[in-house]
């Protein structure tokens, strides 16, 4: 199937826009976007088909959509920079700026454990079904968990507790939920365009999930005989969430609901390539780049991923096969 594609390509680059046509021709997408930076500039800004499985509503320049885990290093980006300003040590105890962090063996968890997923926290056994939309209801749980390995002795992808644990100790720092720190602290001054969070206007222009059946990769987090499973327990899958509803929008449950558009997300990772700073805006201190961007861990973790780590950036991984 062809489809008309809009948006901006560098003539450097059609192979980008080739690919996206490749998208729509060999397979069921329905709509997508990509964007790609280079040597400070946007090269390839384009988009392509609809935003609902009836394919009705256009993909439009605006138009944002789930992108789950990739708001991760974000919420955690919030962290560093409020490091790099002083007003977090990466050394201290979370219970420092959180103190009711301190039980259930995870009194000696520093910062430093949470930006590196060491934490030893990747879930909460103890929340129960529906806790994800409730932002109070999950630290809680947070709180009473007790960790699957001693903090800082083993790396494991916080898969769905890290937008929380790191959001908690933005909030108790800073003063603001994650959701408006990352709005007003890095993509406000970047143009906009990505969200923990939405509201009226944002709702206006999402795009659905729309899913394939079958579909492993959501019966992937239905299976309660895995440990991954068990951790997705707090979003209730069973009873009908399809991330297509407004609650499912609305909240701020920063490790898999950041919404935004492909553009965004570039001039965020530019910025990061070119030290921290693009087009006069400047996100994080000079040369802090360079100690955010080393290998922390590497290996197969608790919930069975192959990941290279830095602090809350996964790296180009050669061992995952």
């Amino acid at each position: 199937m062809s489809v008309e594609i809009f948006g901006t390509c560098d003539p450097a680059f059609n192979a980008v826009r080739e690919a996206l046509q490749e998208n729509f021709a060999s397979s069921d997408e329905v709509g997508e976007a990509v964007a790609v930076w280079a040597d400070g500039r946007l090269v390839v800004d384009l988009w392509a088909g609809h935003r609902d499985a009836a394919r009705h509503l256009p993909w439009e320049a605006d138009t944002i959509a789930c992108m789950f885990s990739v708001g991760k290093p974000f919420a955690i980006f919030a962290v560093l920079m409020l490091a790099e300003r002083g007003e977090i040590g990466l050394d201290n105890l979370v219970a420092d700026y959180w103190p009711e962090y301190a039980q259930a063996g995870k009194e000696t968890t520093t910062v430093r454990h949470v930006v590196t997923h060491m934490a030893g926290l990747p879930g909460v056994l103890g929340a129960e079904p529906g806790d994800a939309y409730d932002w109070d209801a999950m630290v809680r749980a947070i709180e009473r968990e007790t960790p699957i390995s001693v903090p800082g002795e083993e790396g494991c992808y916080h898969t769905f507790t890290l937008g929380h644990i790191a959001g908690e100790v933005v909030r108790r720092v800073s003063g603001k939920s994650i959701g408006r720190f990352v709005r007003d602290e890095i993509f406000d001054p970047l143009g906009g365009g990505f969200y923990f969070g939405l509201g009226e206007a944002e709702l206006a222009r999402c795009a659905d999930i729309v899913h394939p059946d079958p579909d492993p990769w959501t019966d992937m987090f239905l299976d309660l005989d895995t440990l991954n499973g068990r951790y997705w327990r707090p979003l209730p899958l069973k009873d009908g969430e399809d991330f297509n509803s407004d609650q499912f929008r609305t909240r701020e449950m920063p490790a898999f609901n950041g919404h935004g558009n492909a553009r965004a997300v570039a001039r965020f990772y530019a910025a990061l390539v070119n030290d921290g700073e693009i087009d006069g805006v400047r996100l994080i201190e000079k040369g802090a780049m360079d100690w955010i961007a080393q290998e922390q861990w590497a290996g197969l973790d608790a919930v069975g991923l192959d990941v290279r780590m830095s602090y809350g950036f996964m790296l180009n991984n050669d061992f995952a096969k």
